[in-house]
């Protein structure tokens, strides 16, 4: 790793040497970049003749050091034509360099990793100290716009994005070494157990040998029949033990790597943790730098200022953007909340041309679908809606300018998936060449407008979440058509919410119902609990069809029943929910009649429609029925 950080930052002195010659023409920086470059080097002859230790001391000193003479010695020299930026541009350099020693050393050579990681965090911190040292400070100048506690409030941000970084990097030094130490020891276990399990084959061979030894001269003396046999029976009774004891340390390995996998999936999700909580701390920093960025008055300061702060700032929203859309990613491969709705296609693609409506209007934008093959599909409606948006807003991006711009959807029914195609008549693709890189993140392959090429990565990602694919074909100046294969739900009428042995939650996605089947006596914590998880469903879904089972539900405390009748009812009536379909008991249970009477007493004030049934059968055709009559009224 050390010879491969030298040569990378070899390479990347060279590129600093070509930009800054470039810009710059030459002066003592483009030709000590050169120098620096082969001075990189080193790290890979000392790891050549053995002082690796010392090769890595050198990797991480380095950069910071020569980053901060080159600092000072360049403003000595340049002092009259040094410009704000220079304050900043080599601080940068030295703070990315303070993630060396966390690569380079473990944890056990502490010594190295601190010694180094101190003088690094000293040189960073000394950084304007050490040019004012020198007669180059940054407020020893006559061009200085920013007031001293401006400047310095910089710094204390700097150090913030170091201790961020820093303790990111321990953590993640730490956790990944204790692993390895984890999985060295689970190793040794296993290696141990297969050499014990050979030396018990080989005294099983031995003991198969001599039986077979013993056999010989058996046939040959019969007199010694009855004692050969009951020697083999002993054997026989070892073995049998033997291989009892065997069965049961497998079972005992078996177990304790079930655990060790358990807990490796629990670090694994602690880690997925620590990456979005991350992406999110990293916004505090960023909005400090937006903050003071907004207190600025720009039209003070020269129109040069002007550029450069207009830069600082533009970078900055840019920054805050690429945290937002990482965050996003990270919500987007965390979401195990799969439930499929039925969809209806010409009801969403009217929601998206309502939200392009201006660029359909101003762009002439002819949109035209063909769905009646398959007019309505189940699926995830928030990915299928995210899905229809970036495909159809790509087509509007990339239209092109010499013909009127045409969108085409349509959908067909498969033999195993459900097909979506979107076609337009825009700019095109050149797939030859960035076919590989299509759906990667950040990746754009036309210009000529706005855009962070985040939306055929979400697509891709989307389409896989929910178990599909997207394919692409494409001609320069011709067509683009992106073809969507969704595979074909299973059991959308008993897609299960919850599954508990007192009680199953489930959504019937056919006739948009939620449902509740009771299978056993249930405790008021169990009660609430699973209405509470159905309001969690209703909140999102707003199914306006309710179906419940309670024939084998057992007594609920009156307790219970009050707050049903005072808490969930009233809730879910403004969530929309419209008719409730039950199969009770057909016993004469004065409490489960007194439970019946207070739902009817509870919705009547809430207009929903409760109807009571022997079958479950009987109440699914019901709501059938009632779903016809809402669909005929709308």
């Amino acid at each position: 790793m050390s010879n491969q950080l030298s040569l990378i930052l070899s390479i990347l002195s060279m590129l600093l040497f070509v930009a800054y010659y470039h810009w710059y023409g030459w002066n003592f920086i483009t030709i000590s970049l050169p120098i620096i470059s082969l001075t990189c080097l080193a790290g890979i002859g000392l790891n050549y003749k053995g002082y690796t230790s010392i090769s890595r001391l050198w990797v991480c000193l380095f950069v910071p050091i020569v980053t901060l003479s080159l600092s000072i010695y360049a403003k000595i020299i340049y002092f009259s034509s040094q410009q704000e930026l220079d304050y900043f541009t080599f601080r940068f350099i030295m703070l990315s360099s303070c993630v060396f020693p966390f690569v380079l050393f473990t944890l056990q050579e502490k010594k190295m990793l601190f010694a180094s990681a101190f003088i690094e965090f000293s040189l960073l911190i000394l950084y304007d100290p050490l040019h004012s040292f020198f007669g180059v400070g940054y407020h020893q100048n006559d061009y200085s716009f920013l007031s001293t506690s401006t400047y310095y409030f910089t710094n204390i941000v700097i150090l913030i994005t170091y201790a961020i970084l820093v303790g990111t990097l321990i953590f993640l030094k730490t956790l990944s070494e204790k692993n390895e130490k984890h999985n060295l020891v689970l190793i040794d276990k296993l290696n141990n157990a297969n050499d014990e399990l050979v030396e018990k084959n080989a005294e099983i061979e031995a003991q198969s040998m001599e039986l077979l030894a013993q056999s010989e001269v058996l046939n040959s003396n019969q007199q010694k029949l009855l004692a050969a046999y009951a020697e083999i029976e002993n054997h026989k009774n070892q073995l049998y033990k033997e291989n009892k004891n065997l069965a049961a340390e497998l079972i005992e390995k078996n177990t304790n790597l079930t655990e060790t996998n358990a807990e490796l999936i629990k670090h694994n999700n602690e880690l997925r943790q620590f990456s979005f909580t991350v992406s999110h701390n990293l916004r505090g920093p960023v909005a400090s730098l937006l903050g003071l960025s907004a207190l600025l008055d720009i039209s003070k300061y020269s129109i040069e200022d002007q550029v450069v702060l207009k830069h600082v700032k533009n970078s900055v929203t840019h920054l805050d953007s690429i945290i937002h859309d990482l965050s996003k990613i990270i919500d987007i491969r965390h979401d195990i909340f799969r439930i499929r709705q039925k969809i209806e296609l010409t009801k969403e693609l009217k929601e998206i041309e309502r939200l392009f409506r201006k660029e359909i209007e101003d762009y002439n934008i002819k949109i035209t679908h063909d769905f009646e093959n398959c007019p309505e599909i189940y699926s995830v409606k928030p990915m299928l809606h995210s899905i229809f948006y970036n495909l159809i807003s790509n087509s509007i991006k990339y239209r092109s300018f010499e013909r009127q711009p045409e969108i085409s959807i349509t959908s067909q029914m498969g033999s195993e998936h459900i097909i979506i195609k979107v076609k337009d008549n825009g700019m095109g693709i050149d797939l030859a060449k960035h076919k590989d890189d299509l759906f990667k993140l950040y990746k754009r392959f036309n210009l000529h407008t706005e855009g962070k090429g985040l939306g055929l990565y979400l697509v891709k990602l989307q389409c896989e979440s929910l178990g599909g694919r997207i394919e692409v074909k494409s001609e320069i100046n011709k067509y683009t058509s992106f073809i969507i294969y969704l595979p074909k739900p299973e059991n959308i009428q008993m897609q299960i919410l919850l599954n508990e042995p007192f009680a199953k939650i489930f959504f019937d996605a056919h006739r948009n119902t939620t449902g509740v089947i009771w299978t056993g006596a249930i405790t008021s914590e169990q009660y609430r609990a699973v209405f509470k998880k159905c309001m969690e469903f209703l909140r999102f879904y707003n199914t306006p069809n309710w179906l419940s089972d309670i024939t084998n539900q057992g007594p609920v405390a009156p307790e219970d029943q009050q707050w049903l009748f005072g808490t969930i009812i009233p809730a879910a009536a403004k969530m929309g929910l419209k008719r409730i379909g039950a199969i009770k008991p057909s016993a004469k249970n004065s409490v489960l009649i007194e439970y019946v009477n207070g739902i009817r007493a509870a919705i009547a004030n809430f207009g929903i429609t409760q109807q009571f049934f022997d079958s479950f059968e009987e109440a699914v055709h019901w709501l059938d029925e009632e779903n016809i009559k809402a669909s005929t009224k709308k």
